[in-house]
């Protein structure tokens, strides 16, 4: 005799068939195949973020593969009407909706997948933020969860929000500074004015920090700075403060030095001997060229300021060092030394009557 079950069981049933799940097994192997073809040069956070999201993947559509095969068997099965008890059927059916519960998440985790895959086919070099794929996320799955809750309970949502205006409100208001890093998040995604890997200088007020952009979630911004500290600034702060970008993917960095000499220094040869050394650091780019600029005349001394660039950002204070002690080499050799401070001291005194 055929499994007797309720109206709502049946309706979890109807998107319980076999093909879905064979679809889904297709679309898993066509993302993996990509994967394995055109992410090769991805780096290996990214490689590792990918093969823990395809195993988790695969755990999902197992479970939900086992729950449609067993769905489809009890269904297609006969069964004497005495075994068909009130529990037996009270327990199908909270098997049927742990199934497509099962189904739903590894349809939300599918697209995730093939989310990432084209965020990073899209962005080789760049950081994609977190904030992107939450979001995603998050709103494919408010949409499956409207589409089933709609389909099987004839549930309607228009009605229910709109009776539950006062609750939204105290809702908003308990949220509100957990919702201004959200949008605060979105509106910084949408105006892109850096990307994760670039150096930047955040001022709001008196706090000031110097780092480079890690993360981007959907409630703050995370940065690491020289000394490899890991800093969490809120994004509504983020969109609030002045931010100075020292590096991204379209320019090089810009780096100077200044020196101090005596007056009568000979400032072309000085000129020449920092040119020298800068020549011998292979960090130096040749473009934009280095500049060796006469920046100041004063009474007893003169200055001299070295601009030049370079590809990373971070290891600016150490190559700085090495460029520093290889122009004071230089200069050494030539017996050329920096200015000194001087005081002259005049001593008044005054004789006796």
């Amino acid at each position: 005799m055929k499994f007797i079950t309720s109206p709502v069981v049946e309706k979890m049933q109807g998107f319980l068939h076999p093909e879905f799940v064979i679809f889904f097994w297709l679309l898993l192997l066509i993302g993996f195949v990509f994967y394995k073809f055109f992410l090769k040069q991805i780096s290996q956070k990214r490689h590792r973020n990918l093969k823990e999201r395809f195993r988790t993947t695969c755990f999902f559509l197992l479970a939900t593969s086992f729950g449609v095969a067993a769905n489809w068997g009890v269904t297609v099965s006969a069964l004497e009407e005495s075994f068909q008890t009130s529990f037996l059927l009270k327990m199908f059916g909270v098997f049927v909706f742990v199934v497509l519960l099962l189904a739903a998440i590894s349809f939300v985790k599918l697209a995730q997948i093939l989310a990432y895959l084209y965020l990073f086919f899209m962005n080789m070099s760049v950081g994609v933020p977190r904030l992107i794929a939450n979001l995603f996320t998050f709103i494919l799955s408010l949409l499956v969860s409207i589409y089933l809750l709609s389909e099987i309970f004839s549930i309607n949502l228009t009605t229910m929000i709109a009776t539950s205006a006062a609750f939204s409100i105290i809702l908003g208001l308990a949220l509100q500074d957990t919702l201004g890093n959200l949008f605060s998040g979105v509106a910084m995604q949408i105006g892109n004015p850096f990307s994760i890997g670039d150096w930047v200088e955040i001022q709001n007020g008196a706090s000031k920090w110097i780092g480079q952009i890690q993360e981007i979630t959907w409630r703050a911004t995370f940065i690491t700075t020289f000394s490899n500290e890991w800093i969490m600034i809120p994004n509504k702060i983020m969109t609030q403060s002045q931010i100075l970008i020292f590096s991204n993917n379209l320019k090089q960095v810009r780096h100077s030095h200044t020196f101090r000499f005596e007056l009568s220094a000979p400032v072309e040869k000085i000129k020449m001997l920092i040119f020298r050394a800068l020549e011998k650091n292979m960090d130096v780019l040749k473009d934009p060229e280095p500049r060796v600029l006469l920046t100041e005349v004063a009474e007893s001394w003169l200055t001299v300021k070295v601009f030049y660039s370079l590809e990373d950002f971070s290891r600016k204070y150490s190559i700085g060092d090495q460029i520093m002690n290889s122009i004071l080499g230089e200069l050494r050799k030539e017996n050329i030394s920096l200015a000194s401070h001087k005081a002259n001291v005049n001593i008044l005194t005054h004789e006796k009557i």
